[in-house]
């Protein structure tokens, strides 16, 4: 498959929000209280920030057969910077009474936050539209995240990732290793995922 990367550009912001989907992660679906329709609705403001005008400055895209088919963003994680927009779209969801529970869970999830070391190179976001995964883009994404690194002078690459996420296989083949995990039981009770861990490539 012939694959070609280029920064993301405003016009993108639809097949951006199409690779990053609506499915939400079980950790997302335990931060909403199990609601299906909220973690979906949760799930796409999520998308909206990565492919809000912040996001996008920050983005890569992979295409083939002129399809945007992939993402990869660097720099900080959706919902690491609050803005008013993401406050605004929290209440909308959950209301007043809801997003005090929001955030109480927010606490449990931040007692498993890994911060990236200091001057790595961070891959924030990683995506593959669904319908083309497994097709080798995801590797090649990360083959352009080592490129841009090493372009940029960085030393190291970090990631950060549930312990349970499938993709560490992925990131273990592109020379990723676990180099601190975060675990907490009254995160994982509410999650089912025992924490976080932080991942790093050393480029020297």
């Amino acid at each position: 498959m012939d694959i070609t990367f280029r920064p993301a550009a405003p016009a993108d912001a639809p097949a951006l929000a199409r690779v990053f989907g609506e499915e939400p992660s079980d950790e997302q679906l335990a931060m909403v209280g199990g609601h299906p329709g909220k973690a979906r609705r949760f799930r796409r403001l999520m998308g909206a920030t990565i492919a809000g005008p912040a996001g996008i400055r920050r983005t890569t895209v992979a295409v083939a057969g002129g399809e945007v088919v992939g993402l990869l963003q660097t720099g900080a994680e959706a919902g690491d910077r609050v803005s008013p927009g993401l406050v605004w779209g929290l209440l909308r969801i959950f209301g007043f009474p809801g997003i005090i529970r929001f955030l109480r869970r927010d606490r449990l999830r931040a007692r498993v936050h890994i911060s990236p070391p200091a001057g790595a190179f961070h891959i924030a976001e990683v995506h593959v539209l669904a319908m083309r995964r497994n097709q080798g883009i995801g590797a090649a994404l990360m083959a352009e995240a080592e490129r841009q690194a090493r372009a940029s002078g960085a030393r190291a690459m970090s990631l950060t990732t549930t312990t349970s996420n499938p993709a560490r296989h992925l990131y273990e083949r592109s020379g990723f290793r676990v180099v601190e995990t975060r675990e907490d039981a009254d995160f994982l009770a509410l999650t089912g995922v025992a924490g976080h861990i932080l991942m790093v490539k050393a480029l020297a």
